[in-house]
């Protein structure tokens, strides 16, 4: 028949941690409930005389992540906002983010995002009765390069029909 991932191998998005880096400083964003950092190509295309088929080519890259946290990070995010307002000057700011399910044979994935910018709406206070479970904060930010500082092994519970 076929191979497959054995569940064994299923990585736990629990098992994990984030960090921003703000000018020197490390922050581990304890609460987090959600992370993901994404890069889209970004492609021009064109045609020729000689077909009537389009060509693209990769031109570069949008690059973005979103962060769900616990609602202290509020507080993280008005202080950077606070240096820029006070200086003219952003604050460089970087985020390491690591992968580590130790119930896997993958290993470690760790990654760390250079020159982060927040883009779109920055939660300053928030009052909401409903949540009894605690307030928590979405922040996008885009960035502008990236590095692999660990990368997962190639999985060994294969299973075998």
């Amino acid at each position: 028949m076929g191979e497959y991932l054995r569940s064994e191998d299923f990585v736990n998005g629990k098992d994990g941690q984030i960090q921003l880096v703000v000018d020197g400083e490390i922050i581990t964003l304890y609460g987090s409930q959600k992370f993901k950092a994404s890069s889209t190509p970004e492609t021009s295309e064109r045609g020729q005389i000689g077909t009537r088929n389009k060509q693209s080519k990769i031109k570069g890259f949008k690059n973005k992540i979103s962060i769900t946290a616990d609602y202290w990070f509020v507080q993280v995010m008005t202080d950077i906002l606070k240096k820029y307002k006070k200086t003219g000057v952003f604050p460089k700011v970087d985020c390491q983010c690591v992968n580590n399910d130790k119930g896997t044979s993958l290993g470690i994935m760790s990654k760390v995002y250079f020159d982060l910018v927040p883009d779109g709406d920055i939660t300053l206070q928030e009052l909401d009765e409903s949540k009894d479970e605690g307030l928590t904060t979405d922040v996008t930010f885009t960035f502008r390069d990236w590095d692999e500082l660990n990368g997962f092994k190639r999985p060994s519970n294969i299973g075998r029909d």
